[in-house]
């Protein structure tokens, strides 16, 4: 029986057998309960009703929580589960969250990874519809790479792809560094990592820099936090999703660093930093979502000398770093509209001028 007949059937059953006792009463009012009664026998007979009552809405309830156990309604209460919408992995269309990965600038094998993944998934979910046996496997991965490269983002548009395809009830973020499960005090990190677990639960939790975890010099915290994940991840393994992401060589040794991380990960996505031509592109394609108009001519030839030196330091941030940039860019535009009240159709046009101008404040 599936939550969703129970969330019919239950009432249904209540309501007919009231509605049973009712019409004999009304019918036959002197086959009610109270009819000839003392007071003290009509006292007795409400009781004993009451005390039916209350047993078989305990039976309901056991009954409704062995019908909903493993369920998405489960983590919303057996009855909530009578009036909740039960989600449907058909209702809504991966298409969405695909499209918006394809349109992501560069990252050319990932999104191969990513498609290839997808493919598998969507295969499963027909093999599920037609009642054949479905291969267990693992669904946490290790995104690799360095910041401003989109894992974030691919992160959670997987989550929406996850949605649609019935694997995760919900298939929300939740994005987390060390910072936000680990705690000074003994005790306090498993309090900290669990309540973030929690929140994540029917979604993707993304862990950022997560090599922090057994880096960061603690006194074992970290090593806590890990232990607790790796439990929550096995008690709940159908009902959430992990991605662990950082540097691909930290990331390496922070997998190595517990038999119950290199068992659980088994795919890991490499995400390539951006080319200059990619992260001109994303100059663009920003501009163009913030309906801006950018002269192309001369624009290659100001950022290029810009890029080939930024993209020396360590601290880089590849896409990150071209948003900022942009952000320089119409605070200078901003102040050169404002000290000519020049407005109108010049308030969407960035010149060279105000690209030169920011870069030589960075």
């Amino acid at each position: 029986m599936t939550s969703s007949s129970i969330r019919h059937f239950i009432p249904l059953l209540l309501v007919t057998v009231f509605g049973v006792f009712l019409t004999v009463w009304i019918t036959t009012p002197e086959k009610a309960p109270w009819a000839g009664m003392t007071y003290s026998g009509v006292m007795t007979k409400t009781v004993v009703a009451l005390l039916l009552l209350v047993m078989a809405l305990a039976l309901t309830y056991a009954a409704a929580r062995l019908a909903i156990r493993d369920t998405p309604h489960e983590a919303t209460g057996v009855w909530r589960s009578f009036w909740t919408p039960e989600t449907s992995a058909s209702s809504e269309s991966p298409n969405k969250p695909i499209e918006k990965i394809e349109s992501m600038i560069g990252l050319h094998s990932v999104k191969r990874e990513i498609n290839s993944l997808i493919s598998r998934m969507q295969i499963e979910q027909q093999r599920r519809l037609q009642n054949i046996s479905v291969t267990a496997t693992s669904q946490h991965m290790v995104f690799t790479g360095p910041p401003g490269v989109g894992k974030t983002e691919i992160a959670r548009q997987l989550g929406a792809v996850y949605r649609t395809l019935g694997v995760l009830d919900k298939g929300h973020l939740v994005e987390v560094d060390r910072s936000d499960l680990v705690a000074g005090y003994v005790g306090q990190t498993a309090e900290r990592t669990l309540a973030v677990c929690k929140r994540a639960l029917d979604g993707v939790l993304f862990i950022d820099e997560a090599y922090a975890l057994v880096d960061g010099g603690d006194g074992g915290f970290g090593k806590e936090a890990i232990e607790v994940l790796l439990k929550f991840m096995e008690d709940h393994r159908s009902r959430i999703i992990v991605i662990v992401a950082g540097y691909s060589n930290e990331m390496r040794r922070f997998i190595s660093s517990n038999p119950g991380l290199a068992s659980r990960f088994a795919k890991t996505i490499d995400f390539p930093p951006y080319r200059p031509s990619e992260l001109l592109a994303i100059f663009r394609q920003i501009a163009l979502e913030r309906q801006y108009e950018l002269r192309e001519a001369g624009l290659e030839r100001l950022l290029q000398p810009w890029l080939a030196d930024r993209m020396k330091s360590a601290e880089w941030g590849n896409a990150r770093s071209i948003r900022n940039l942009f952000e320089r860019v119409c605070e200078v535009q901003a102040n050169r509209l404002a000290a000519s009240a020049d407005f109108g159709h010049a308030i969407q046009r960035i010149t060279l001028g105000d690209v030169e101008s920011a870069i030589a404040k960075l």
